[in-house]
């Protein structure tokens, strides 16, 4: 018998294709999903007289970055952190184009940091390329439920992961698989892309269409034991209105930099484990989407944590705030509040845990301003090492509530309330 959580139930109709793409439409949002999952005649869970059917295709919104997306804030030093129009491409005539952008940037080419040609060129650029530390993630979720998903590339061991998690009963389930690096493929750019892994009947799919407001998700396990089968399909938008985007190019040294996108957005799908299908609704649902290219030092090492909601009107409201590797945080940092479609930038933070990483969190400013307090309480714990007593890899990620405020001249948010994750990560590999 299947249960059907918190929301009611809304059908999936199938209309259309385009290439391999067929769509679902969820009260709505057109949303791309692999052919195999298309809802048959005999698997579609019908419609409630009260909801109408909708057309699967929708008009396509280009994403074309402004000038500012924000009234560039300052702090108390005259520091001026503001959000730049994106370079066409990351790495320029073999530098990194350094800097923080309100948009995406179209090609994502860390490599061609390399100028050599020839032999010494190609194993410059596998030296190189065996370094960087890939990931294309997401936190989706609603008020009962936040989901964390990654398809990760360390290169030297990668993961498939989607974790669920029940806010109020503060109980996490797991469906993930570690895997040959080359059993996944971690997209470079956002545009017209897949990032994506498959290990037996477990498949986890993000599919990138930035330029057309639209990120979607598909996951898929069998179940084994007493672990459910998972289905997760949704997505999540991200065009003009809907959401705002902290892109930022960031060194650690001259010639190695961090690369991240970040957007917080409205999100609709289902989830379904087992005989549970909880139903995403795109009014009370929300998606964050972090795709991750790092040359990290060796070890690479960071704290962050980030949470995120839907206010009483609807607006996606959320913050992430990280302390990491790269010189000048105050200048450089992926510090931020998402208020709807804008992105306000925040100062370098400091995190200590004086318990633990599963005793609070306290996050605060680290010029001591008091722009940002914020304590974190983990309530489920998750964590993954690797090696003897830890000694390749050490990592907490729990789960928990967020209090405090963040406070600047041009933003005020509470974060009583909110839940999200934190990560203390430390690798020697």
């Amino acid at each position: 018998m299947l249960h059907v959580q918190r929301r009611r139930l809304i059908a999936l109709d199938v209309r259309g294709r385009s290439d391999q793409i067929v769509t679902q439409t969820y009260t709505g949002m057109t949303l791309p999903v692999p052919a195999h999952e298309v809802a048959s005649p005999s698997r579609d869970v019908g419609m409630p007289s009260s909801v109408s059917r909708r057309g699967a295709i929708g008009t396509a919104l280009r994403y074309t970055p402004a000038v500012n997306t924000e009234t560039p804030p300052t702090g108390p030093s005259g520091l001026v952190r503001t959000h730049e129009p994106p370079p066409a491409q990351l790495v320029v005539d073999g530098c990194y184009r350094f800097g923080t952008y309100n948009g995406p940037i179209a090609r994502i080419n860390p490599l061609d940091v390399v100028t050599a040609t020839g032999a010494r060129g190609r194993l410059q650029r596998a030296v190189r390329n065996a370094r960087l530390k890939e990931w294309e993630a997401f936190q989706l979720g609603d008020d009962a439920l936040f989901v964390l998903g990654a398809v990760y590339d360390t290169k030297s061991i990668s993961l498939l992961q989607v974790l669920v998690v029940d806010k109020q009963a503060a109980t996490i389930r797991r469906w993930e698989q570690k895997v040959p690096t080359s059993m996944v493929h971690v997209a470079r750019g956002l545009d017209h892309t897949r990032s994506h892994g498959r290990v037996g009947r477990f498949s986890l799919q993000l599919t990138n269409e930035m330029d057309s407001g639209l990120v979607a998700v598909d996951a898929s396990h069998p179940g084994r034991g007493a672990l459910p089968p998972l289905e997760l399909h949704g997505a999540g938008r991200c065009g003009p209105g809907e959401a705002g985007h902290l892109v930022i190019c960031h060194p650690f040294a001259d010639n190695r930099a961090l690369y991240s996108h970040k957007t917080m957005m409205p999100f609709a799908g289902t989830l379904r484990a087992g005989a549970e299908l909880t139903v995403l609704e795109p009014d009370r649902s929300f998606m964050i989407l972090d795709d991750h290219h790092g040359d990290y030092p060796s070890p690479m090492q960071y704290d962050w944590v980030t949470a995120v909601r839907r206010s009483d009107g609807g607006r996606v409201e959320g913050f992430n705030l990280t302390d990491n590797q790269v010189r000048d945080p105050q200048r450089y940092n992926e510090n931020a509040v998402w208020l709807g479609d804008r992105v306000h930038r925040l100062p370098a933070v400091h995190v200590e845990r004086p318990d633990g990483p599963w005793g609070p969190w306290i996050v605060r400013d680290a010029d001591g301003s008091g722009q940002v307090e914020v304590r974190f309480t983990p309530t489920v714990r998750s964590e993954m090492h690797v090696g003897p007593r830890r000694s390749l890899a050490e990592y907490y990620a729990p789960f928990g509530w967020y209090e405090g405020r963040i406070h600047t001249d041009d933003v005020d948010l509470s974060v009583d309330g909110m839940f999200g994750m934190g990560e203390q990560k430390f690798i020697r590999i």
